[in-house]
């Protein structure tokens, strides 16, 4: 059976012409059976880690606790060295201490490096304007004013 595109009607398969309208029924042709849809298999989901597991991620007021401690000289660095060889509880802990180790051992190594630079580079001509600025001193009679 066949529906009239014109008016909705029901018109039998043989039928040319619509019996409730008059209008022309296109003719039917024969349709392959379509394939079912194949629909999307569900995903597992990875387990979250356990409360208190050492995969559990450290939270925004830890990493701000670990970032204020970093400020306190000498103290920062022994307890980026204990974090990073394994006295902490988190992975993600250890490894952000790893991470500071290696950002301080490569801001040493640039800051030695651009001394001796510098020293390499400036040396003579900062000794010299010492030098001069020493001469001026010693001419200009001293005021009290330093």
């Amino acid at each position: 059976m066949v529906f009239c595109s014109f008016c909705g009607v029901q018109v039998p398969d043989n039928v040319k012409f619509c019996t409730s309208c008059g209008k022309p029924v296109p003719p039917q042709t024969q349709q392959a059976p379509s394939q079912p849809a194949v629909s999307p298999q569900p995903q597992a989901q990875p387990y979250p880690p356990l409360p208190g597991s050492k995969y559990e991620p450290v939270s925004i007021g830890g990493y701000i606790g670990m970032m204020l401690l970093m400020l306190i000289p000498i103290v920062n660095i022994i307890l980026l060295l204990i974090w990073a060889c394994g006295g902490c509880r988190k992975v993600s802990q250890a490894n952000f201490a790893r991470a500071m180790l290696l950002m301080l051992l490569i801001g040493t190594i640039l800051v030695i490096l651009f001394s001796l630079l510098f020293k390499l580079f400036l040396g003579d001509t900062l000794k010299s304007l010492w030098q001069e600025v020493e001469e001026i001193k010693s001419i200009i009679p001293a005021t009290g004013i330093e």
